[in-house]
């Protein structure tokens, strides 16, 4: 595979390797060896381990966001078979990546700040999609509430989640879930009967629709996505090994510059001329599609 489907070919069998040996267990040379591909083209993908344990979490945020926008389009179900769905699944996605959580939880690391972000987006997306599917459910009268009876709904699912993650015990997923719903029930009700203060609103409803819609980070896709395609295209070219070395590293500064809140501009594109002046054949037609993009995010 190339490009984009051997990043992710290298992502799912680092989790395998991680699973199995743990972060600090595991070497990119093991995970290389696995693949059956040399180290050094690792190095195409991915800066250092640190950089692949990222790239792994922001793999696991992705997939988690794409699974909660399809649950809430799941054909033939009703939209209180959807927000029970979002408990069942919860819990099985738990258990579809349990080794990779534990991991995430055994080793402390600094999370950046594009992981950050994801970590954000996925979680208002979810519940959005609550504050959707209960406005559905309840009728007109749950709208004042609806925001807080999301975030009261997910927080019976992250105290369960944490039970199974911290104590590591489990459930019967199917009761657990019919559980969460008469709670969730009776949480609305109550609401509604005794006109409650609230304390989640219009904002709040805001915010949620703006990361669903893609916020800051979904600017530096553009400029991500150039930078893979220029890795993908080197790994094609045959270069000197220090003309390798050299666009091998500015890509990673650019990459690090990038994750920062405020990137330095003059840094950026200072890498970017560097390579340019090194006139790489294979990355002729990449260049000014990843330069222009450049421009549109930093000036």
């Amino acid at each position: 595979m190339e490009g984009t489907g051997k990043k992710q070919q290298i992502i799912e069998t680092a989790i395998k390797c991680f699973s199995e040996k743990g972060y600090r267990g595991t070497s990119i040379q093991d995970i290389a060896d696995t693949l059956g591909i040399a180290k050094g083209s690792m190095y195409f993908y991915f800066k250092s381990k640190e950089d692949l344990l990222h790239s792994i979490c922001k793999y696991y945020l992705e997939h988690l966001g794409k699974y909660i926008s399809h649950i809430e389009h799941i054909p033939n179900l009703s939209p209180r078979e959807k927000l029970r769905e979002m408990v069942s699944q919860g819990f099985r996605q738990y258990e579809e990546h349990k080794s990779f959580i534990v991991i995430l939880m055994q080793e402390r690391f600094e999370l950046n700040e594009e992981i950050h972000e994801l970590m954000i987006k996925a979680r208002r997306q979810g519940l959005l999609c609550s504050q959707r599917l209960i406005c559905k459910i309840y009728g007109q009268e749950v709208e004042p509430y609806a925001c807080d009876a999301a975030f009261l709904f997910h927080s019976l699912i992250d105290g369960y989640l944490s039970l199974c993650i911290m104590e590591k015990r489990s459930y019967d997923v199917d009761k657990l879930a019919d559980f969460v719903m008469k709670r969730t029930d009776e949480i609305v009700f109550g609401m509604i009967t005794s006109e409650a203060a609230t304390i989640l609103g219009e904002e709040a409803l805001m915010e949620w629709e703006a990361s669903a819609a893609g916020g800051s980070q979904g600017e530096k896709v553009g400029v991500m996505g150039g930078i893979a395609a220029i890795r993908a295209a080197l790994e094609q070219a045959s270069l000197p090994e220090e003309q390798l070395g050299e666009i091998i590293s500015s890509l990673q500064v650019m990459e690090t510059e990038f994750e920062k809140v405020e990137p330095q501009p003059i840094v950026i594109k200072g890498m970017l001329s560097l390579i340019k002046s090194m006139k790489v054949n294979e990355l002729k037609k990449h260049l000014p599609k990843l330069e222009q993009d450049i421009k549109d995010l930093i000036g």
